[in-house]
């Protein structure tokens, strides 16, 4: 099986439809190539409507958009593996208790760079603004979101 029968069978088609034989191969495919497997990550996460550019690679974009439908946030979830906090743009690997975090900066799985983290920016904008305990106070609620990154 080569790249562009992968993309024909299971990108562009639906595996299910393909006998037991031909799924093996595109099932094999899919596990020894790393650019088809991403690619077809890829299309299953656009087809949910992330837009897959917006991150680093594919893989953060698979666990910044984490889904689960016990836990409506994935920081609640056991089964989220990467955290991504969206306001201080970092990605971090939970452990322990799952309240404490480690702040990673490459991809585990394809070692593509992470950007750096927004989180002594976000105190310096607040600084400015005349807040100095953004915890216990009611700040601007795009300093909520990554919003606040879009206007700096």
């Amino acid at each position: 099986m080569n790249c562009s029968d992968f993309k024909k069978y299971w990108i562009e088609g639906d595996i299910n439809d393909l006998d037991a034989d031909l799924q093996e191969k595109v099932l094999d495919h899919f596990h020894s190539c790393e650019a088809c497997s991403d690619a077809a990550l890829a299309a299953t996460l656009e087809n949910r409507g992330v837009k897959v550019c917006d991150y680093p690679c594919v893989h953060m974009a698979q666990y910044a958009e984490f889904y689960c439908e016990q836990h409506p946030d994935a920081k609640d979830c056991h089964d989220a593996v990467i955290h991504y906090d969206e306001v201080f743009d970092e990605y971090s690997i939970p452990h322990g208790d799952g309240a404490s975090q480690m702040t990673i900066k490459n991809c585990p799985w394809c070692g593509t760079k992470l950007p750096a983290s927004k989180r002594d920016l976000w105190f310096s904008k607040l600084e400015s603004l005349g807040f100095d305990d953004p915890w216990d106070q009611e700040i601007p609620k795009e300093f909520k979101s990554k919003l606040w990154r879009q206007h700096s």
